[in-house]
């Protein structure tokens, strides 16, 4: 808490995280289209 550079690497890194969750459902989307439009199969917010 007493030095300010973990901080502020602390806040990074979390941002740098959010951005890669946020990457990750991208991709989840485009494979879940890529299915769909393969297979005709629609597998979103279904359970295996």
């Amino acid at each position: 808490m007493g030095d300010p550079t973990t901080i502020s690497r602390a806040i990074q890194i979390n941002h740098i995280s959010k951005c890669l969750e946020r990457i990750a459902d991208h991709a989840t989307n485009v494979a879940e289209m890529v299915i769909f439009m393969v297979k005709g199969k629609d597998i979103r917010h279904t359970i295996a």
